[in-house]
């Protein structure tokens, strides 16, 4: 992953490195040319990424809005979810298959 150096004491970003040495040797340089040596607030050296985790970071976001505005949409409160109304169907299809199956042993057994 490559790596840039900024110092936003100064607004200065330094050219993309492919390591983290060649980034700390811009922010050495960088520190004793402008700093006299110190360290200001706000320096670093910042992974820089490249397009695959960009889009992946734009597909995640989209992602993300999309769930939001779903979750913001508003729902009729006489109405349930229809995740609710599978759940009480199945539940009651399966009373019923137990009660039949109950008969169904009571009228074989005899009892």
């Amino acid at each position: 992953m490559p790596y840039t150096y900024r110092c936003e004491t100064c607004a200065v970003t330094a050219p993309r490195r492919s390591d983290t040495y060649e980034a700390e040797a811009d922010r050495r340089q960088h520190r004793a040319a402008a700093h006299y040596g110190l360290a200001p607030d706000g320096d670093g050296i910042l992974e820089t990424p490249g397009w695959v985790s960009t889009a992946l970071r734009i597909a995640a976001g989209g992602i993300a809005e999309y769930a939001r505005r779903a979750a913001r949409k508003a729902r009729s409160r006489e109405e349930p979810p229809e995740h609710w109304r599978q759940a009480v169907l199945l539940l009651a299809v399966g009373v019923g298959v137990l009660v039949l199956l109950g008969m169904l042993v009571r009228a074989v057994t005899g009892t």
